[in-house]
């Protein structure tokens, strides 16, 4: 569901996907490549109105270890 909105409707390209699970609960990781603040910000509001997502934080590049 997450990938069919990323990558099929909103077309943009996914780099990496990880995901972990833990008592029950999902947690995720993707990283992409936006053109422009409009376009990350229409993907965040997209994302929270999928059913079962509670949060979307935004990570820079540089601010990512490793």
């Amino acid at each position: 569901m997450i990938t069919n909105l990323i990558s099929g409707e909103l077309k943009i390209n996914i780099a990496a996907l990880t995901i972990e699970a833990k008592e029950g609960l999902f947690k995720g990781n993707i990283r992409l490549y936006v053109h422009d603040k409009d376009e990350l910000e229409k993907l965040v509001q997209a994302l929270l109105n999928l059913p079962g997502v509670e949060s979307v934080e935004r990570y820079d590049m540089e601010d990512i270890p490793g």
